[in-house]
């Protein structure tokens, strides 16, 4: 009971201590100054990283996370996506160099967190945080597309094969792995249209496509999908035959924007959300900017928060997914929360 009053008493003396500085205008920043946003670097390449930290009191510790644009923080591993942990001794002080995976493409989210007193700002009252989109390109000749599944493509009963027979019904997804052989000898992982692809689907009466390689079924029989990156095209067979019993896709919505103070609670509105069919949803929350935070009912039509307190106005953004009850799948929504001091 004493050290959880303790810590309780050192949060609110962070707190009010911020607050005395905002009061007395002391200049102050944390924001990445290197990489600069929408920055392109190459698979393997040291990538410098600086801060510009400024009169900004008490920070021990900067730890740099590496997720993919749209990678969902609540699912991934904090310790598999930490590349560096820098300290006022590291050169430049609170930065250093981070090696970009050899088998990155695409578009990346650098999130830089800062640590106050020996505590991650996560485990405060405080989130010190900024983050910057940057762009990879592999130094490498793109040799040839695959798709790493069995060809040609069967859903359903086609060809008395019962192949990913768990998508048996009209409305259903399922995102194509589609990877990239480089002259490097490296294989990446091309199916986001941020590493250059594109897709047509021959016949969209039987599968249609987004531009992130997600399929729909959308009736029986045969179709060809041709995809391409850079200079080289592939082809693949897709056969569907699956239950043509009627079903639409729902329809995900995230709500409106909101903009909070620190310390609100926050709920995530998914109630717009509804299936043409009027069958029930099922709801999947995803947080894919920010620091990473506590979501509550993270698979309920209203997942909530606790606005952290943050030292200057930060953007968390949110996507939502829902399902209908025979496994239609909607494409996600997001909605950014605006928390201010």
């Amino acid at each position: 009971m004493y050290r959880r009053v303790t810590l309780q008493a050192y949060r609110i003396l962070t707190v009010l201590a911020f607050l005395l500085l905002c009061g007395s205008q002391v200049a102050w920043s944390f924001s990445i100054h290197e990489p600069q946003a929408s920055s392109v670097y190459q698979s393997g390449q040291h990538m410098s990283v600086a801060l510009d930290l400024q009169n900004l009191p008490g920070v021990t510790k900067v730890h740099y996370y590496w997720y993919g644009e749209d990678e969902d923080m609540l699912k991934a591993l904090v310790e598999e996506k930490l590349v560096l942990v820098a300290t006022g001794k590291s050169i430049p002080p609170f930065g250093g160099h981070i090696l970009v995976p050899q088998e990155a493409i695409g578009r990346y989210r650098l999130l830089a967190v800062a640590e106050q007193g020996g505590r991650q700002s996560k485990h405060q009252a405080l989130a010190i945080f900024d983050e910057v989109l940057i762009s990879i390109e592999p130094d490498a000749q793109l040799l040839s597309i695959d798709f790493q599944t069995d060809k040609p493509l069967r859903f359903g009963r086609a060809g008395g094969v019962r192949v990913y027979d768990q998508l048996d019904s009209l409305g259903t997804t399922f995102k194509l792995p589609v990877t990239g052989e480089f002259s490097d000898g490296i294989t990446r992982a091309i199916r986001q249209h941020n590493t250059g692809t594109t897709y047509l689907s021959g016949n969209e009466s039987v599968i249609t496509v987004n531009q992130d390689g997600v399929l729909r079924l959308e009736g029986n029989g045969a179709t060809v999908l041709t995809v391409k990156n850079r200079d080289q095209v592939a082809t693949l067979e897709i056969l569907v035959e699956i239950n043509e019993e009627p079903n639409q896709p729902p329809v995900s919505d995230a709500g409106k924007p909101q903009s909070v103070i620190a310390g609100a609670r926050v709920t995530l509105n998914g109630l717009g959300s509804y299936d043409p069919d009027g069958g029930s949803l099922q709801y999947h929350w995803s947080q894919v900017r920010g620091s990473k935070i506590p979501l509550l009912d993270p698979y309920s039509a209203q997942a909530k928060f606790l606005a952290p307190f943050v030292a200057e106005e930060r953007t968390f953004r949110f996507t939502l997914r829902v399902t209908d009850i025979k496994g239609a799948d909607s494409l996600p929504v997001s909605v950014d929360v605006v928390v201010r001091p």
